[in-house]
Parts: C-alpha cells; sequence; structure tokens
C-alpha cells in the first residue's frame, strides 16, 4: 500500500508540475474522456445530485498540461455538458431557476480557479528552472574547481621535475666533482704526513653523503609518473629510507594491487610519501606499516603508525584545520576517484596511533 501511495505521489508530481506535456494529442484525450465521464455520471444522477467538483479534475489538468487558453475552453464545455446533461435529465422541461443561478456563478469560479493555478504553474516553472540553472553553475563550478586542482598538481609536478634535474644535473655533480677534489688533497696531504689529512677525509665523507641525500632528494622529485606493476617496489623504498632513519617500517603488499594508470600510481605514492612525513614528523612513532592491499572491489593504501594517535575530537579538529599536506592528498585522491580516511589505527592493526587510508575503487571492465 505504501509502494502504490508513493508512485501515485510520484505521477502527480511528475505530471502536475505545471509543465507543459510532451504528447498533447494524449493530455487532451485524458481530459475529453475524464469531462465525458464525470457528465455521464452528473446525469445518471439527475439533477437534485450535483457533481460540480468533479468538474474540476479535467480543468485542473488542462492549465497543467495546456495552459489557461484551453483550460478556459474546458471549463465552458464541462460547464455546457453540465448544463446539457441536467437538461435531458429534466425530460426536455425548463430547468429549476437555481439551477441556471448555479450555471452563471459556476463559470465565474472555473475562470478564478484557472488564474490561480495558472499563477502557481507558472512560479513553480520559474522556480524550477532556477533550480536547473543554479544546479548546472554548481557542477560547472565544481568542475573548473577539478580542473583547476588538476593543473596545480601538473604546474607543481612540472616544477618538481625541474628542481629534481637541477639538483641531479648540476648540486649533485657539483658536489661530485668537490668530493673528488677533497679526495685528491687529502691523498697529497697522506703524502706529506700531514695532520690534516684525516680533516680532508672527513670532508671527502661528508661531501659524498651530500651528494648520496642529494641524489635520493632529485629521485624522488622527479617521480611524477610511476608504472603501475613498479608501485610496491617505489613503497617499499621509502619504507626501507624511513628504516634507515630510526624508525621501523615495514611495507606490506598482499592481494591484485595493480592500477590502471601510470598517473592513478604516482599520486598513490605521493599520498603515502605525504602520510609517511606527515606521521614521522608529527606522531614521534616507532613503528609505522605501509600496506597496498587488493580485494575484488577496492584498492586500499593505508599508512598507520603507532604513534599519540587521535582522539574522536582530535579527528574533528585535523579536519577542520587540514594543513595543506592533508588537503593535498585529499585532492590527489579525489583526482583519482579515490576516498581518504584519517582515522585512528587501533581500527586496524597497530593498536594506537592513526591510520591514513586512501581506497580507490577498481575499474569494472565490461565483459
Amino acid at each position: 500500500m505504501k509502494n502504490n501511495r508513493q508512485k501515485i505521489a510520484d505521477w502527480l508530481q511528475l505530471n502536475i508540475s505545471g509543465a507543459p506535456v510532451q504528447n498533447k494529442p494524449r493530455a487532451l484525450l485524458i481530459i475529453i474522456t475524464a469531462m465525458i465521464a464525470i457528465g455521464i455520471s452528473d446525469y445518471l444522477t439527475g439533477i437534485q445530485v450535483s457533481l460540480l467538483l468533479f468538474y474540476f479534475i479535467p480543468v485542473i489538468l488542462a492549465v497543467a498540461w495546456l495552459g489557461w487558453r484551453a483550460a478556459t475552453v474546458v471549463a465552458v464545455g464541462s460547464e455546457m455538458l453540465r448544463m446539457i446533461g441536467d437538461f435531458i435529465a429534466n425530460e426536455g422541461d425548463a430547468l429549476p431557476t437555481w439551477n441556471l443561478w448555479n450555471a452563471l456563478t459556476t463559470l465565474p469560479v472555473f475562470l478564478i480557479l484557472i488564474w490561480i493555478l495558472d499563477a502557481f504553474f507558472s512560479l513553480n516553472r520559474q522556480l524550477e528552472q532556477r533550480v536547473k540553472d543554479r544546479t548546472a553553475a554548481l557542477v560547472d563550478a565544481a568542475r573548473t574547481r577539478r580542473q583547476l586542482e588538476a593543473e596545480l598538481l601538473a604546474v607543481g609536478s612540472r616544477e618538481r621535475n625541474v628542481i629534481g634535474h637541477e639538483l641531479h644535473d648540476e648540486i649533485c655533480q657539483h658536489l661530485v666533482g668537490t668530493a673528488l677534489a677533497a679526495q685528491v688533497l687529502a691523498q697529497r696531504l697522506n703524502e706529506k704526513n700531514s695532520s690534516l689529512a684525516a680533516n680532508a677525509e672527513t670532508i671527502v665523507a661528508l661531501l659524498e653523503e651530500g651528494a648520496d641525500k642529494t641524489r635520493k632528494l632529485a629521485h624522488g622529485l622527479l617521480l611524477s609518473e610511476i608504472e603501475p606493476e613498479k608501485l610496491g617496489e617505489k613503497l617499499a623504498e621509502i619504507a626501507d629510507q624511513a628504516t634507515g632513519a630510526g624508525v621501523l617500517c615495514r611495507f606490506i603488499q598482499e592481494g591484485d594491487t595493480l592500477v590502471g594508470e601510470a598517473g592513478t600510481a604516482a599520486h598513490l605514492f605521493r599520498i603515502a610519501h605525504e602520510a609517511l612525513r606527515n606521521a614521522l614528523r608529527h606522531a614521534t612513532p616507532h613503528h609505522i606499516n605501509i600496506s597496498l592491499l587488493g580485494s575484488v572491489t577496492t584498492i586500499d593504501l593505508i599508512v598507520e603508525d603507532d604513534g599519540i594517535g587521535m582522539t574522536i575530537d582530535s579527528q574533528s579538529n585535523a579536519r577542520k584545520n587540514a594543513g595543506m599536506g592533508l588537503r593535498v592528498m585529499a585532492n590527489r585522491a579525489a583526482l583519482i576517484g579515490a576516498s581518504l580516511i584519517i582515522s585512528q589505527a587501533s581500527e586496524y592493526h597497530t593498536g594506537s596511533g592513526t591510520a591514513v587510508i586512501c581506497r580507490l575503487p577498481r575499474v569494472q571492465t565490461a565483459t
């Protein structure tokens, strides 16, 4: 019963909303059929029983579907049909005065009803058009915003590539050249048994360490695209780097985790890298897990730590006062059609700390 009432309400909302119908002949046939059915019923009930209220039905339908002009014709036709039925029902005798008076007063009521309904439907159409225009404007604004976000990330990627190339091709080479010069100096000092030879060798070691760090930094900046099958390898590399920095970081890969595009893989890598960096900076963790998990419907990237954790209030504040890193991660997730969730890691593996979950729906291919 509830479903039937809902279907009737949906039909009324769709068909009696004041919008002109596409199939006007069908609408006209429905209105005429209703007029004839009501007129026959009015005739059968006799002159003493009035079905005046039922004549409002075809009038209302005419206003909603065909406009006020057609509704005026329907109103006049309905009144004439009612008078003819009463005349036939009265066996051809003159109609009583009260019946004629009712006929004279009914037509103005019909016309007032038509005017009110036409104004109502007109306002309703204007409101619907405004809603459509506003919705279209919001959709365009959202599309423009997504395009701007994509362009900003693309600009950032290009800038990282430029900086990465400069670090690798210039700064790194300069450090290597300086280290070679210092090595030559150290050898000469050793030949002369100078006490400064040890200092020179220390300088060589520092320069080589600086060149190595610069090379790793340049390598990270140049990762604007990652081959999908190498995503796990790159995530394992940053896990190893975090372990080298004094935190036990593990990389876990389970299931089918092959993403569709190199750009998507790069965004997932950047999200993991940013989440790892945030954990190292703010959570003071002892352990960090980077998990890449594939299921039938999704590919989940989870970065979780056993650091200071997040209370319910701090989760709310983190969402309201998200830093640039969190906003960038959320934008990256949105660009690839994924969702980003910040939660307590106790819901997953480590029992405390914070978890950053990027859930990417798997693309369904047609069979």
